[in-house]
């Protein structure tokens, strides 16, 4: 009798101490997994200037996430997107422009920004015309004259009218010549700031123009 119970309690505590065995465990992680996918972001600008660069190219050089490439939009933003963690190389480079290298640790979201030399901006002609200023270009030096036989303006000498407008805004009216309120040669310098569209307006191919940026 004596036996028997020993015998049912030792079973008993088998049956229930078992679970103090058991062994708690985490998430499994696997070594083989590939890395958390990272980005490299920023912004071009013209030197010296919070203009941004359109078009321009940014390229890694080296490193794990070498021959990746992108260009930058309208506000000079690039974004590279799902690259992995490492050591790189960023060329950027834009037209007309030198380029630069910068390096840079990527990591998780990692931001990079550059800036590129502008080259001199002008622009030259006659008659009428439309063209875009690059958005660096704050101010220009506008000369203008009118070198015609004769003109549409004024009834005493020769004149003709140039008109210049910037985006919603016109910069420059002004009168070429040698009529009554006519000037021979005009000079002057306009804000343009931000960069955009420039219409040129005139009835004449002989008003001769020349636009260039300064600083």
């Amino acid at each position: 009798m004596y036996l028997r119970a020993m015998l049912v309690l030792v079973v008993a505590v088998l049956g229930t101490g078992c679970r103090f065995f058991e062994t708690q465990t985490g998430p499994t992680v696997d070594p083989a997994a590939p890395p958390t996918p990272t980005t490299l972001s920023g912004v071009v600008r013209a030197t010296g200037t919070t203009a941004p660069v359109k078009n321009a190219t940014l390229q890694i050089i080296d490193g794990v996430n070498k021959g990746r490439v992108v260009t930058t939009d309208v506000k000079g933003a690039y974004k590279f997107d799902n690259l992995q963690a490492g050591n790189a190389n960023v060329l950027a480079s834009a037209t007309g422009m030198p380029e630069t290298t910068e390096g840079i640790y990527i990591d998780k979201t990692t931001t990079l920004d550059f800036q590129l030399d502008p080259p001199p901006w002008s622009a030259n002609g006659n008659g009428s015309d439309v063209f875009e200023v690059p958005a660096w270009v704050a101010r220009v030096r506008i000369d203008a004259e009118f070198e015609g036989a004769s003109g549409s303006t004024g009834t005493t000498g020769k004149c003709e009218a140039l008109a210049i407008r910037f985006g919603q805004s016109q910069i420059l009216n002004a009168t070429l010549g040698s009529c009554l309120n006519g000037v021979r040669h005009y000079q002057g310098v306009h804000l343009m700031s931000g960069g955009g569209m420039v219409e040129l307006i005139t009835q004449s191919t002989q008003v001769f123009w020349r636009l260039e940026w300064t600083r």
